[in-house]
């Protein structure tokens, strides 16, 4: 009888060099990223036309956006423990093509009422896209490149709304606001197909939940083609505890609910930042600025194009320098630019530099907090731990709105708004530094053999 011979997939997969399957698995979700950030800021691209058609004020939509990001909390509680028992592959596809679905129904919206619902029962499945996505690039990737994986990919989320919905707008909302759902609504059922004959599941995640899973070795075949097997191997994951019964437990056990906690507050607050800017920004910058619509498109052209350099490049740095220490300075250098605008003339040069710092760091940070949500847990846990973090965040983008709109209510100036907004940023930063100097002090903690051996 042959003698079962044992094959470390986490191993084999951090001792590789990229190759061509790697390249496809992250293109595939570049490309899904893109398609999901488009749907999600769907209605914001079309606001007006959409407002105009149905006779009411774009303020008066507002509940469309805020009952999205609830559908998106509400979904972010249930998907990640589905992807962590049934598989990130198939929790994906589900998502995309019903979240389709339901934006083709959309788009034959009579009223604002049956928008509502239809976009919160969507915001349900869109949040299934983001946690996969980073949990099936993280572990395919080597380890030494997984923050600079997830930080790539998730360019294509932010991005998505921007290379989709220009063309969008351009082209073909002169026709109506139906024809972008149109798009919205194919797109994702036309990339479900494809990722369903070309998107393999997560080795790591199959290895972890059945060591003798017949699908494994044809997928390592298509890392390496050289592996031939007899049928007798055992795969595993070695350095990762065996599937958890209970997902969320899991993200408490034992010291880990340092990093879960400190998690949840850096995601929270972030996304405060992010949804209260997306939403109010220009507003700020016109109405209480004064500033000509020129003057805030070079302003936001300018945080752009420093936005995405600061997506690309975030998880290559945390990757070279160590991820808690990075993404900190880079929250925090985002806080002190939010506060350097509050203090500086709007009119004068200065605000350049200082919207590319604010666009680099800010773009960077969030990109980054993603990231560190992928190297924070092990694979049988992982798109469990990233989808409650990003539920902690969804509750800071419903309140972020909320909160800008509370202060132009009251009258604040640029420099009121800008200077609390730095507040939660600096939060973010504190959040994640504490997780540094946890994560310092429990390695310190450990006999000189172990730091040894965790630091090869």
């Amino acid at each position: 009888m042959t003698e079962p011979r044992t094959f470390d997939v986490n191993a084999f997969l951090d001792g590789r060099k990229v190759g061509r399957a790697h390249v496809l698995v992250v293109s595939l979700l570049i490309l899904t990223m893109m398609v999901d950030g488009y749907d999600i800021f769907l209605v914001g691209i079309v606001l007006s036309a959409l407002a105009a058609d149905f006779g009411v004020s774009p303020a008066a939509l507002t509940v469309v956006f805020v009952t999205q990001q609830f559908g998106l909390l509400l979904g972010n509680f249930v998907v990640g423990p589905i992807a962590d028992r049934v598989g990130r592959r198939v929790t994906l596809l589900w998502c995309l093509a019903i979240f389709g679905l339901l934006t083709l129904v959309a788009a034959g919206a009579e009223n604002v009422a049956q928008l509502i619902v239809l976009r919160f029962v969507a915001g349900v499945f869109f949040s299934g896209v983001i946690p996969n996505a980073i949990a099936l690039v993280s572990e395919i990737m080597p380890a030494r490149l997984r923050a600079t994986s997830v930080s790539i990919t998730f360019a294509g989320y932010t991005g998505g709304a921007t290379l989709i919905g220009a063309p969008v707008l351009a082209w073909l909302l002169p026709h109506g606001w139906q024809l972008a759902f149109v798009v919205g609504g194919a797109l994702p059922l036309v990339l479900a197909a494809v990722l369903w004959f070309a998107l393999p599941e997560s080795l790591r995640f199959l290895a972890g939940r059945d060591a003798g899973d017949a699908r494994i070795p044809r997928l390592l075949a298509r890392v390496d083609p050289t592996l031939s097997f007899d049928g007798s191997e055992r795969f595993v994951v070695r350095g990762e505890p065996p599937g958890a019964r209970a997902p969320i437990l899991a993200l408490f056990h034992e010291r880990r609910w340092v990093t879960t906690l400190l998690l949840w507050v850096g995601f929270h607050m972030a996304f405060v930042v992010s949804n209260l800017f997306g939403a109010w920004k220009i507003t700020v910058l016109g109405t209480l600025g004064g500033l000509p619509d020129t003057r805030i498109a070079m302003l936001m052209a300018v945080q752009g194009a420093a936005g995405v350099v600061g997506t690309l490049t975030s998880g290559l740095v945390m990757d070279r320098l160590g991820p808690t220490r990075v993404l900190g300075a880079y929250l925090a250098g985002a806080a002190l630019a939010t506060a350097v605008v509050a203090v500086i003339d709007l009119r004068s040069a200065s605000m350049i530099p200082a919207f590319l710092a604010f666009g680099y760091f800010a773009n960077g940070g969030l990109s980054g907090i993603n990231a560190l949500a992928s190297i924070s847990y092990p694979s049988q846990i992982r798109a469990t731990g990233i989808s409650w973090a990003h539920s902690a965040g969804r509750a800071g983008a419903m309140i972020g709105p909320l909160l800008g709109g509370a202060m132009i209510a009251r009258g604040m100036g640029v420099a009121g708004v800008f200077s609390i907004t730095a507040i939660p940023q600096a939060l973010a930063a504190a959040a994640i530094f504490a997780l540094w100097r946890a994560d310092r002090h429990a390695e310190s903690s450990l006999p000189a053999a172990a730091r040894r051996a965790a630091s090869a």
